[in-house]
C-alpha cells in the first residue's frame, strides 16, 4: 500500500497538529492559532502555510528543492527569535511523530514501514535543508551587525547614545566645569 493513499486522506489532521505543535513553542500560542488575520498574526500565518506546504511536497514526493521557500519562510522568523539552533529547526522533525502516531492505527505495518523509512528519510533531508537555511540567516544578522558597527549605525540600535549626544553631553559638562571654576 503507497503511504500517499493512506496519508493524503489525514492530511488535514496532521498538519493542524504539526502546525499546533509549532506554535506551541511560542510564548503566546494562543494569539497564534486562534488570529487567523495574516496581517494581524504574520507569525501564525506563515508557519501554518509554510507547514501546509512542505507537509504536501514531503507527501506527495515532489523534488526536496521545493520545500526551500516555505522551509525558508519559517526558518526565517525563527532565526530572529530567542530559539537555540536545535529549537530553531526541530519543529521539522515533529512530523515524524505525529505520522507515526497517524499511522499506529493501520493494521498492514509491515508494509507500511517500508514506505515510512522512505518518507521518513525526506524528513530528514528538509531538516538538513532547514538547519542551512538558518546557519545562512543567523550569518547575514552577523554581517549586518558587523556592517552596523562599522559604519557607526551601531550606536542608534544597540541602545548607546550616539556619538553627536556624547559629544554634546562632554561640551555641557565642560561649559559647567568652566563657570564652577570661574566661580571658586
Amino acid at each position: 500500500m503507497n503511504l500517499e493513499t493512506l496519508l493524503a486522506p489525514k492530511k488535514k489532521a496532521i498538519t493542524q497538529k504539526w502546525i499546533d505543535q509549532v506554535l506551541n513553542s511560542y510564548g503566546s500560542p494562543e494569539f497564534f492559532k486562534k488570529q487567523k488575520d495574516r496581517f494581524a498574526n504574520p507569525i501564525g500565518a506563515t508557519i501554518s502555510e509554510g507547514l501546509q506546504d512542505l507537509y504536501a511536497i514531503l507527501l506527495e514526493e515532489r523534488e526536496l528543492g521545493e520545500a526551500a521557500g516555505p522551509l525558508g519562510n519559517i526558518i526565517k522568523i525563527r532565526a530572529v527569535q530567542d530559539f537555540t539552533p536545535s529549537q530553531s529547526v526541530s519543529f521539522v522533525y515533529l512530523l515524524k511523530v505525529i505520522v507515526r502516531e497517524e499511522l499506529a492505527r493501520e493494521k498492514n505495518r509491515e508494509e507500511i514501514g517500508a514506505n515510512l523509512s522512505a518518507f521518513e528519510a525526506r524528513i530528514d533531508k528538509v531538516a538538513l535543508m532547514a538547519f542551512d537555511i538558518y546557519m545562512d540567516c543567523r550569518e547575514r544578522l552577523h554581517q549586518i551587525r558587523v556592517n552596523e558597527v562599522l559604519s557607526g549605525r551601531s550606536a542608534l540600535t544597540d541602545g548607546t547614545k550616539c556619538v553627536s549626544a556624547m559629544l554634546k553631553r562632554r561640551q555641557t559638562e565642560s561649559e559647567d566645569n568652566i563657570q564652577i571654576n570661574r566661580l571658586t
